[in-house]
């Protein structure tokens, strides 16, 4: 009878209950704080990124405005100062930024750039050794080309071929 007490009073005893609910619930709620600090500095690098890609391409385009030709070198050093200050504070060691130049160019006395920037997203989960995330970004940018030719008397022909151009057949 004494033994169906104590078990009795067992059964009914609920303080411990609060411990093992905090065992089993605590990392599946450490779990996804971390996954959402994860996902926030993802969407911060990616603004982030665009907005160097942005702010490089107006960059550019005023460079170009006012005739200074801007090599591929200059470009690149120019995003990581940008990339690496406020208000972006992008890492300079997690980003790669490169300038590539098409070899034949769609449009004549324009040179298009484009500006492809790599960031490897620092990740919260270090001590798995995965790397989660990398962001790549491209931009395309259009700006006067640096080999414009001089102008030329216009006589009425066509510059391309030198005949004069047909109306109205």
């Amino acid at each position: 009878m004494m033994m169906n007490k104590h078990l009795s009073n067992f059964r009914k005893d609920e303080s411990g209950t609060t411990i093992i609910e905090m065992a089993v619930l605590l990392p599946v709620l450490i779990t996804m704080l971390i996954g959402v600090f994860q996902a926030g500095m993802y969407l911060q690098a990616q603004n982030a990124v665009r907005g160097v890609a942005g702010e490089m391409s107006r960059y550019m385009a005023v460079e170009a405005q006012k005739s200074n030709f801007l090599t591929d070198e200059q470009i690149e050093t120019k995003a990581m100062t940008v990339a690496v200050s406020a208000p972006y504070m992008l890492h300079i060691n997690d980003l790669q930024v490169f300038v590539e130049n098409e070899e034949t160019q769609s449009m004549d006395r324009v040179r298009k750039i484009d500006l492809r920037m790599v960031y490897d997203v620092p990740n919260l989960l270090g001590f798995t050794n995965v790397d989660l995330l990398q962001l790549e970004y491209t931009r395309s940018v259009f700006v006067p080309g640096n080999d414009l030719p001089d102008e030329e008397p216009d006589d009425g022909t066509d510059p391309g071929t030198g005949e004069e151009p047909v109306f109205g057949t």
